[in-house]
């Protein structure tokens, strides 16, 4: 008996070696799964550089980061974690040279509030931060949205599937 489990383990090693370790993604992440993949811009500003993973488990990681003038101004890591059967879009803020914005164990958090075909919205409850992300094809365009004082400011980025 032994012997036939490790032949079929053998077997299904051969034939697909990921498939007998790989983790389908929570169907909470399965609307995120758009967002995968490498995004780049290169406005006036500084090259901007996006990357998402595949939804594995339940979570997937992504980082931004801004160069200037060949240097990174700031980077941006991400994860989107299922809670309770929701995701939650987990951000910490980072200088060059790795120098925390965020306490230890501090980070933005935001919740899934609308979620629609290759159109997602992470938000804080009382409104205060929001940030959309909607495909078109080759192009993501993300919008973060701060409300404080009464006072709304957007900013919006422009990013195209890297060929690379």
């Amino acid at each position: 008996m032994r012997r036939l489990f490790f032949l079929a383990l053998i077997l299904v090693l051969h034939m697909n070696p990921l498939a007998a370790f790989s983790q389908k993604a929570d169907s909470a992440l399965q609307p995120l799964a758009f967002l995968s993949g490498r995004w780049t811009s290169d406005p006036i500003e500084g090259q901007e550089e996006e990357y998402w993973s595949q939804p594995t488990g339940r979570s997937m990681v992504g980082t931004f980061r801004v160069v200037k003038d060949g240097d990174a101004v700031f980077y941006e890591f991400w994860a989107i974690e299922v809670e309770d059967g929701k995701a939650v879009f987990k951000m910490k803020h980072f200088d060059r040279g790795l120098l925390g914005w965020e306490d230890k164990s501090d980070m933005v958090r935001l919740s899934l509030s609308v979620s629609g075909l290759q159109d997602i919205l992470f938000s804080k409850p009382d409104g205060s931060l929001s940030l959309r992300y909607q495909r078109s094809g080759d192009e993501l365009v993300s919008t973060l949205r701060r409300v404080k004082d009464g006072r709304t400011r957007e900013d919006t980025f422009r990013l195209h599937r890297s060929k690379e």
